[in-house]
């Protein structure tokens, strides 16, 4: 999404620039100052919105590969587990301790 933004961004500008630097192709299309000002701080914003964005994603990098690997060991554990359990236990017994497989 970033890139997408950032592009935006950037054709806003560069749209911004062109009709200030030409007020007759501005005036005849109806666009007025003042909505060239609106659009320019909408732009604005969402430019300062969008490296807010990235700075978190940026943050939240490490933590996410670190909950990545937790998540992989827990489900290892978890099919180590639950394999003895189904190997040492019979079948009718295997939801009493939370394995809600049949076979």
């Amino acid at each position: 999404m970033s890139k997408t933004v950032s592009e935006q961004v950037k054709k806003t500008e560069m749209l911004i620039s062109g009709l200030r630097n030409n007020s007759e192709i501005m005036k005849n299309a109806g666009v007025s100052e003042q909505l060239i000002s609106e659009l320019e701080a909408e732009n604005a914003g969402l430019n300062k919105q969008n490296q807010e964005l990235e700075r978190l994603m940026e943050e939240a990098r490490p933590i996410s590969k670190d909950a990545n690997r937790k998540l992989a060991e827990v489900r290892t554990k978890f099919q180590e587990i639950k394999k003895k359990v189904k190997l040492s236990t019979d079948a009718s017994k295997w939801e009493q301790v939370g394995i809600a497989d049949k076979r």
